[in-house]
């Protein structure tokens, strides 16, 4: 295989080789989740009724607001997999793996028990979803109980995405959401056919990916080598304390991310109801489906940045660093300017709207993918270069004023003022702090960037 790779490309530097091998899987899980959307969405869309698909899309929605819950250990276990695959230390990649095993095992637990302790202490535990008729009161907490067990089963079993990532073996995660996104195509469909409930959709739509991610993880680290490693003996008390501390600052980064990007179901629901935010987030979906097609480039570009600048090649690290700048403005804004042209198609026979939204809507989603795309560019590269708490402190500035822009402008605009926003907000604090955080690093290491590990 090895062999073939290099009569392929012969001249690609061995990371650009593994960063396309990444990128390829990453491409074929697009495509798995693109295909699921396209199928799952009209389908439910018309067989549920309008308060339930809001719901079942809000939960859909809230998988990227709770990746935040392992606090950070994850993106932790990446960078030190990362460092200790690189060097060749088993045995630190063992105890790595072992100590993140034990941290999120024990948060999934956690998460369990502060959602029943909830449960038990609130006279109306749906509060935050928003209004809900009473006739389906009872099904949608059936649908959030299993939502949050998945979620918690998932923060363990789903941590060998990073650990993949960090030995810069992408193609396994890439390989995983496509079966993962195969078995919902099959899934979702079937529960919506039998009318099996809210709580068989979200177990159709979600269950699939956490027994493939468990698949995936017995699978690769018996391949790997790894798997007679997680053994009890290996956990110390160090290293977690290690992955506790740098998870500290990636959980803060995505807290402040998620309350920015990801807090537009919460606002919506709030002000204008479960069937206003089902609206938009069927158009929100058509540009997340764009985004999924640039980002599955994105996946390896943390942990190829973090090796490189590990081993000072700065050459090739300013050099990628540009090239994804300069595609991801084309790519995603060749997509984005289609699907504005499209849109009244698009509404009409794939989600099935009785009217086009109104023009604001795509328009600030177009703007928000294009932004988004390339924030996430700067981002992979500052993570790799250990540059934390500097995109901590723009990240709560930043979150902070765009979450109070949404009660204001979703009361005036309607739900396209959530993501107006967040544009406002990222165009005023985070685009200028990036441009102004790159250009230190560059002139700071201009000759050899050899970076530090994320912990100081």
């Amino acid at each position: 295989m090895n062999k073939l790779r290099a009569r392929i490309a012969p001249g690609l530097n061995p990371r650009t080789r593994r960063l396309l091998n990444t990128a390829a899987a990453g491409y074929l899980a697009r495509f798995g989740s693109a295909a699921t959307l396209l199928v799952t969405i009209p389908l439910a869309r018309r067989q549920l009724e309008p308060e339930l698909f809001g719901v079942w899309m809000m939960l859909s929605t809230l998988l990227g607001f709770f990746a935040f819950a392992d606090l950070g250990v994850g993106n932790g276990v990446l960078n030190r997999m990362t460092a200790a695959h690189g060097a060749g230390r088993r045995e630190e990649a063992g105890r790595v793996i072992v100590a993140g095993y034990f941290c999120t095992a024990a948060m999934g637990l956690l998460m369990l028990a502060a959602w029943y302790a909830w449960m038990g202490a609130s006279t109306d535990p749906l509060r935050f979803a928003g209004a809900i008729s009473s006739e389906h009161r009872n099904e949608v907490l059936s649908a959030f109980c299993v939502f949050v067990g998945l979620m918690a089963l998932n923060l363990p079993i789903g941590m060998v995405q990073k650990l993949q990532l960090g030995c810069q073996d992408g193609q396994w995660v890439g390989i995983t959401q496509f079966g993962a996104s195969m078995a919902t195509l099959l899934a979702v469909p079937a529960a919506l056919y039998w009318r099996l409930g809210l709580s068989a959709l979200v177990l159709a739509s979600l269950g699939t990916q956490v027994v493939a991610n468990l698949l995936s993880s017995l699978a690769w680290l018996r391949h790997r080598g790894y798997l007679g490693l997680v053994r009890p003996a290996l956990l110390h008390r160090a290293e977690v304390r290690g992955l506790l501390h740098s998870g500290l600052w990636f959980f803060v980064l995505q807290l402040s991310a998620a309350f920015a990007f990801q807090s537009d179901a919460f606002v919506i629901a709030q002000l204008l109801g479960q069937s206003a935010y089902g609206d938009f987030a069927a158009v929100q979906k058509v540009f997340l489906s764009l985004s999924s097609i640039f980002g599955a480039a994105l996946l390896g570009l943390w942990p190829a940045f973090g090796e490189a600048l590990n081993n000072g090649d700065l050459a090739w690290a300013r050099r990628t660093l540009a090239r994804a700048l300069l595609t991801g403005l084309l790519v995603m804004g060749g997509l984005c300017i289609a699907a504005l042209l499209s849109m009244d198609w698009i509404s009409r026979l794939w989600l099935h709207m009785e009217t086009p939204p109104p023009i604001l809507l795509p328009l600030v989603l177009a703007t928000w993918t294009v932004m988004d795309t390339l924030g996430a560019i700067c981002g992979s590269f500052l993570n790799g270069a250990g540059v934390l708490r500097a995109q901590v402190l723009v990240a709560l500035s930043m979150a902070a004023t765009a979450f109070a822009g949404k009660w204001w402008l979703v009361t005036r605009l309607g739900a396209p003022g959530a993501t107006l926003a967040t544009i406002v907000a990222y165009g005023l604090i985070s685009a200028p702090a990036l441009i102004f955080l790159l250009r230190q690093l560059f002139q700071q290491r201009s000759t050899v960037l050899r970076v530090v590990p994320v912990e100081t």
